[in-house]
């Protein structure tokens, strides 16, 4: 069942520790309960003697994670669950089923949904360097955010009013994080770029302390602290070990870049998240917001870079770009990335996301950097040293760690989480 802000939730008048979820329930009996002249469903359990309270549903939202409504790295939507209707209405709902709803209603089907989005967006690193070769990265970044921002315009006009200034915020970091990377690509691979940009498992938990005031000490956040302590080791022997011994490995400002995307899209993440977990249709909305605004500054960046107008320029701009065969390629790769990697892939990923926990959506979306790396061993035969594979997999650790929860580190640490819920 899909709550709306103003929906409501049947619990249980039982003392707080006893008491479950009335959605829960598999046994439940749906009636419809009026309110303001509007029908809304709710649930009764039929396990409790005790009258069931109501409630409004924001009162009952869990400051972490609300109920009903699943997170993955800066995006949130509604937790599609069907158990509320009968065994004998399932037979007849299984039948009117298309082939897409099958797919979606099974185990695999979302899951391998959000491994190809993860796999989309490992595309993005190899490309970027490869339009980098043949166009400005200005150009290259404003094209691809141009049809990126034309693809999802429709779901502008759905922006909640009260969201704006959050969304038009929170694009600016979006357009931090994608202007660095761009310009990280042209000196740095784009197995590193990628790799860098995971050390947002820092930036998050860093922004959720210094602004939500959510406590982080060790024992309230072991899974915070073991990944960024995993992200610090990797980053320093990605950028300072040198496999070879012929001499220190020296911090560009590639790299100084490729972490300052990092902040972009950890900041940017973050502010969605906050946007989302209140209002969690926004998705797309949101989405559609940020990549416009992205390409608003792209476009002032294209007319401070001087390129504009200058003879041979004619082919970096989006209207002679797909026109000019010399930048073919070049043209090919900012369709992918805009209209595939940045638009489709957001619908894909917050369709799946709904039919997955957090936690296993967290997990099948850090494989991210390493579908980067594969592919510009595939399309740019780029090398690895050691220090690529051992720096690589500590930083995919930490993102992997980070989907923890501190329930998980009981046997290191006294966790008292029903302590709370005690009567």
């Amino acid at each position: 069942m899909l709550f709306s802000p103003k929906a409501h939730l049947v619990y249980n008048t039982q003392p707080w520790g006893q008491r479950t979820t009335a959605a829960m329930s598999k046994k439940t009996s749906l009636f419809l309960l009026e309110k303001d002249e509007t029908m809304i469903a709710t649930v009764q359990d039929d396990q409790v003697d005790a009258p069931a309270s109501v409630v409004f549903y924001d009162d009952v939202l869990d400051d972490d994670l609300p109920d009903g409504v699943v997170c993955a790295r800066g995006v949130c939507v509604l937790k599609d669950d069907d158990f509320f209707f009968e065994d004998d209405d399932e037979d007849s709902l299984e039948k009117d089923e298309s082939i897409v709803d099958k797919v979606l209603n099974s185990y695999i089907g979302p899951r391998a949904l959000l491994a190809f989005a993860s796999i989309l967006y490992g595309t993005n690193f190899p490309l970027g360097a490869i339009m980098n070769d043949a166009l400005p990265p200005s150009a290259a970044t404003s094209a691809r955010m141009d049809l990126a921002a034309l693809a999802l315009s429709p779901f502008l006009f759905k922006l909640n009013p009260a969201l704006s200034a959050q969304a038009l915020l929170c694009g600016c970091f979006t357009a931090l994080g994608y202007t660095t990377q761009s310009l990280a690509l042209v000196d740095v691979s784009p197995a590193t770029v990628a790799f860098l940009g995971a050390a947002t498992v820092i930036v998050c938990p860093t922004l959720e302390a210094i602004i939500n005031k959510k406590p982080m000490s060790l024992r309230d956040q072991p899974q915070t602290w073991l990944a960024a302590t995993l992200c610090i080791i990797g980053v320093g022997i990605l950028e300072l070990y040198d496999p070879t011994g012929a001499g220190q490995l020296e911090v560009g400002w590639g790299d100084v870049l490729s972490l300052l995307q990092a902040v972009g899209f950890g900041t940017s993440f973050f502010l969605t998240e906050r946007m989302m977990r209140g209002q969690p249709d926004q998705a797309l909305p949101i989405t559609a917001v940020q990549v416009s605004t992205t390409a608003l500054i792209c476009m002032f960046w294209c007319i401070g870079d001087g390129w504009i107008g200058q003879p041979g320029s004619e082919a970096f701009g989006l209207q002679g770009l797909f026109f000019d065969p010399s930048v073919k390629t070049a043209a090919l790769a900012v369709a992918w990335t805009g209209l595939i990697t940045t638009a489709m892939n957001r619908f894909i990923e917050t369709t799946a996301l709904g039919k997955t926990s957090s936690a296993e959506a967290s997990v099948i979306l850090a494989t991210e950097p390493l579908w980067a790396a594969l592919f510009a061993a595939l399309w740019l035969s780029q090398d690895f040293g050691l220090n690529d594979y051992v720096g690589g997999a500590l930083i995919v650790a930490a993102c992997l760690a980070n989907s923890l929860k501190p329930s998980d580190f009981s046997q290191f640490f006294e966790v008292k989480e029903e302590e709370g819920l005690k009567p």
